[in-house]
């Protein structure tokens, strides 16, 4: 733009200082607007305006800006098929909604854009295939922890206290991996019938032990924990790989 040309585009924003509530307008108001177009031209140009208006006047729009409305209006007419558009409410306005209206926080170009909606894609497929295998290998588990925490409560506090005792005796020159495989392998009790001095291990110490047991050990530990239990479990889900 000439020098000529700048005061009078000063001058034009100018004129909506204080107008912030044009940007916050629903989209059924945006669609009454564009009967009022004599053509679609018009339409890509109020999409413009709407983005340098917000960035130059710093207006707050966020996932309901005016631009996001009307460059889905813009889609919908099959006016932007190369982008280009799109790409320039990216390069024009800060707001990580628009024009899309899904947040982005990456280089603010079409290209960056698609290369990042493309690793999206592909880790959110990772992560859906990793779930999926979750789901196969937990099948009946909250059943079974159910199960074992009953049979739990049917021990009083004092049975518990003797056991635990019995326990640290029968197991005191175990390592930390066979206890931890007595726990995983009852069939009758949850891992709090246990000691929790067992589960006092470092985050290092956890590390160097068998995935599977992990696994195992997860699994039975993954609803209602509670104190050290939770503690155990939640760094035992760091190391679960899901598969």
């Amino acid at each position: 733009m000439d020098e000529v040309g700048k005061p009078q585009f000063r001058h034009n924003i100018e004129l909506f200082r204080g107008r912030e509530d044009i940007n916050c307008q629903a989209y059924e108001t945006w669609k009454l607007c564009r009967k009022e177009f004599e053509d679609d031209i018009q339409l890509v140009w109020l999409f413009k305006g709407l983005v340098i208006l917000e960035r130059e006047l710093k207006w707050f729009g966020g996932s309901v800006a005016g631009a996001i409305w009307v460059y889905r209006m813009i889609q919908e007419a099959n006016l932007d098929k190369d982008f280009q558009i799109a790409d320039f409410g990216l390069r024009n306005c800060e707001n990580p909604w628009v024009p899309f209206g899904n947040s982005y926080y990456g280089k603010r170009t079409i290209t960056d854009y698609f290369a990042y909606r493309s690793e999206t894609s592909k880790v959110s497929a990772i992560k859906y295939d990793r779930y999926t295998k979750v789901l196969k290998r937990v099948e009946g588990r909250k059943e079974k922890r159910i199960s074992a925490i009953a049979e739990l409560r049917k021990l009083s506090k004092e049975q518990r206290g003797t056991i635990r005792t019995e326990l640290s005796e029968q197991y005191k020159n175990a390592t930390s991996a066979e206890k931890l495989e007595t726990i995983a392998n009852d069939k009758i009790f949850p891992p709090e019938y246990y000691p929790t001095e067992w589960i006092k291990l470092s985050v290092e110490e956890i590390e160097k032990l068998p995935i599977d047991l992990i696994k195992k050990l997860y699994d039975k530990l993954s609803t209602k924990t509670k104190g050290e239990w939770k503690r155990f479990a939640q760094e035992l889900q760091k190391l679960d790989d899901g598969i």
